[in-house]
């Protein structure tokens, strides 16, 4: 499910959105009572369209692995530190699909217990 307050593609156009509000009655399916409160491209406020953010909204594709970890460096040994990040934020992302926040989150814990870096 997108977060409120993050961005997200409308389906239906392929524009990218930021997500303020929703309602969503029943999962999975359309009703007449959900609706979206969105920002578009352009900056226009659309104000409980009759949308179902899970049926009409895909999550952007977020790159935050790629900013803290360089994948595409080939024989690279990542640092002690970035390999505790990566474990820690899997997990959270497992758990909570939000993928830039576990990563700041996990940034934090590593911090916290004093992984040294190479």
């Amino acid at each position: 499910m997108m977060p409120i307050g993050g961005k997200s593609i409308l389906r239906s156009t392929g524009e990218e959105v930021e997500i303020i509000d929703a309602e969503i009655k029943e999962r999975g399916a359309h009703t007449e009572e959900d609706w979206v409160t969105y920002i578009d491209s352009e900056g226009k406020e659309h104000i409980r369209e009759h949308l179902n953010m899970q049926l009409d909204f895909k999550p952007v594709v977020n790159d935050s692995w790629n900013k803290i970890f360089d994948f595409t460096v080939k024989n690279k040994i990542p640092t002690t530190r970035n390999c505790r990040i990566f474990e820690v934020a899997k997990e959270l992302v497992i758990r909570s699909s939000m993928v830039s926040t576990a990563v700041n989150i996990a940034t934090q814990l590593v911090d916290e217990v004093g992984i040294e870096t190479e």
